[in-house]
């Protein structure tokens, strides 16, 4: 059964809908109301989740201090020796050769690390599926005596670490470090075979261990995209993979759920719809008050999509999105089926 508070809160989304849809037929009608809406419309660039200095100081402290300040070390008499080659390195001339360490600054190599290391995109990790399948698929046809003609249907993704991270130790800290402050995001269903009851694991794509060490997560979530399909149980499958994997050890220092809420106005599609909302709510809200590292550790969000625009909850005057603006529209459902 769907309780009121959740009634009252579909009621408010109607209710944002209308505000959407009223400032959007104003914005077409006044000159100087429609500059306003285009000035307040964000430019379709990428964007990530924000990332306050309250939680990144508190990301810091949660990274090993072998990751800050370096291995500890020990009195040799021959520092004396390695500090003279140092003071000879930091004099070559122009025309020498240096190493990236040494020619470089700290703070250079951190904005090279920054775009040189990160995580990947949901869409690359199933699209990575994909391209191994294929791969397979071709193997089995260059062998012609070959009766092995089945491909499997739950193949191993292999899961390579960065090349940067496999250079050397010090290169490696350094990497490690700023990527631990770089958010993932969840805006996906992974790919979902022909026959199969439920879509592949998140855990197929990204190793547990990754999934614990994660400090920033985004989870973004379309419920009412089809009024014959429960998209709800799909999330809350995907959520149950994950939820797992964060309930035995965690790193969380903030995670954002975004709702993307379609066809709120469409009649009897929210009765099973807000049922899964109202479970996937309750889900999250017990593993952060179980598992979470502070109370406030889920940040929420609600955007009603109403085709091409999108307005959000939580706003007298909604703040408006239009697409293709990648924050908001990413992909749905039933894109891997």
């Amino acid at each position: 059964m769907v309780g009121l508070e959740s009634r009252k809160q579909l009621a408010d989304w109607k209710v944002m809908q209308r505000r959407g849809r009223r400032k959007i037929l104003m914005a077409a009608k006044d000159p100087a109301a429609r500059a306003k809406l285009i000035a307040e419309i964000a430019s379709p660039s990428p964007v990530q989740l924000h990332i306050s200095e309250t939680d990144r100081a508190s990301a810091l402290a949660t990274i090993p201090a072998f990751l800050v300040d370096g291995p500890a070390r020990h009195p040799d008499p021959s520092d004396q020796q390695s500090d003279r080659q140092s003071d000879r390195q930091s004099e070559r001339q122009p025309g020498e050769e240096g190493s990236f360490l040494t020619i470089l600054p700290p703070e250079i190599r951190d904005m090279i690390y920054y775009h040189a290391v990160g995580y990947p995109t949901c869409r690359s990790l199933y699209d990575s599926y994909y391209d191994q399948k294929d791969k397979v698929r071709a193997k089995i046809e260059l062998r012609p005596r070959s009766t092995n003609t089945r491909v499997a249907r739950h193949p191993m993704i292999p899961l390579r670490t960065p090349t940067v991270l496999l250079l050397c130790k010090q290169i490696t800290r350094e990497a490690l470090r700023i990527l631990y402050l770089q958010p993932f995001v969840i805006d996906r269903i992974p790919p979902w075979l022909m026959g199969n009851t439920w879509p592949l694991n998140l855990s197929s794509f990204i190793s547990k261990s990754t999934l614990q060490n994660l400090r920033f997560v985004q989870i973004k979530i379309s419920l009412g995209d089809s009024d014959e399909f429960r998209v709800g149980r799909v999330w809350l499958r995907l959520l149950a993979d994950v939820i797992s994997a964060w309930s035995q050890h965690n790193s969380l220092v903030r995670l954002e759920v975004m709702f993307k809420l379609s066809n709120v106005a469409m009649p009897n599609l929210w009765d099973y719809e807000l049922m899964d909302f109202d479970e996937i709510t309750r889900v999250l809200k017990h593993f952060e008050f179980k598992h979470g590292s502070n109370p406030g550790l889920i940040r929420w969000e609600h955007w009603v999509l109403d085709m091409k625009y999108a307005y959000r909850v939580g706003y007298r005057n909604p703040l408006v999105r239009i697409h293709p603006d990648p924050y908001i529209w990413q992909g749905n459902i039933f894109e891997w089926l």
